[in-house]
């Protein structure tokens, strides 16, 4: 049977963005979900959300956010929003619950891919991928020839062929033999690329072929949501405009 992969990231407990997303996702029995981060932070609805990925039995990496929750990093690192929401997440959380935090790696390898957060020199320190240099570092520690990687909240791919490394992104391409690829596959609950829609992406090994999608969801419940929970009212805003 050929397995399609979802690959999500940064869902932030942003219950409807996640609903609406799983709502979308290919009607085929062969689907595997992935994670690579961040399932909670700064929305109101954390404990659903992890409650739907544990459902799905997705395989999941460590993001920032969900490190901060069990202590895993020096939550003096975040900024003044994200810190307010990790101290309203552990204080509207169930400790046993949030204990799934404590066993996730920084780093997954299989046969097919990578999965990081951020990127693959020093994982835990959940550094940005944004430029070539950064892509450089994490190509030479790359034993497969996919790496999915979110953290940014903006879609995007680096390619090094012939250690020549520079961006590439289209909304559908095909993996090449003699290409390495880092995939960032953007975020399901805080986009940060002026799109408000859901961002995810699907891997079909058995195509070789890499797919990004935009999902709309219920972007005013959501803001209601964070609004209601006493979060601060800046995390609801930033979810209109995609940034």
């Amino acid at each position: 049977m050929h397995m399609l992969y979802i690959i999500l990231s940064d869902i932030h407990s942003n219950l409807q963005a996640l609903e609406a997303v799983i709502e979308s996702f290919p009607q085929k029995d062969n689907i595997a979900v992935i994670c690579v981060g961040d399932i909670v932070g700064y929305g109101a609805n954390p404990m659903q959300c992890l409650d739907i990925i544990r459902r799905l039995n997705a395989r999941c990496v460590l993001g920032n956010h969900d490190a901060a929750v069990v202590n895993r990093m020096d939550i003096s690192r975040l900024n003044e929003h994200a810190l307010d929401a990790i101290i309203w997440t552990k204080a509207h959380t169930n400790r046993i619950d949030m204990r799934y935090f404590d066993y996730l790696p920084y780093t997954f390898t299989n046969d097919l891919f990578t999965m990081v957060h951020g990127t693959l020199n020093d994982p835990e320190e959940f550094n940005y991928l944004t430029t070539n240099p950064d892509a450089e570092k994490t190509f030479k520690l790359l034993k497969t020839r996919i790496c999915f990687v979110g953290h940014t909240h903006r879609p995007g791919v680096f390619m090094e062929r012939a250690g020549i490394v520079h961006p590439l992104f289209r909304k559908k391409f095909t993996i090449e033999d003699d290409a390495k690829y880092i995939i960032n596959v953007g975020s399901v609950g805080q986009p940060r690329d002026y799109d408000n829609r859901a961002s995810y992406c699907t891997y079909s090994p058995e195509n070789n072929e890499i797919e990004f999608r935009r999902i709309e969801y219920d972007i005013k419940s959501a803001k209601k949501a964070i609004s209601d929970a006493g979060l601060p009212k800046m995390l609801g805003d930033r979810l209109l405009i995609g940034q």
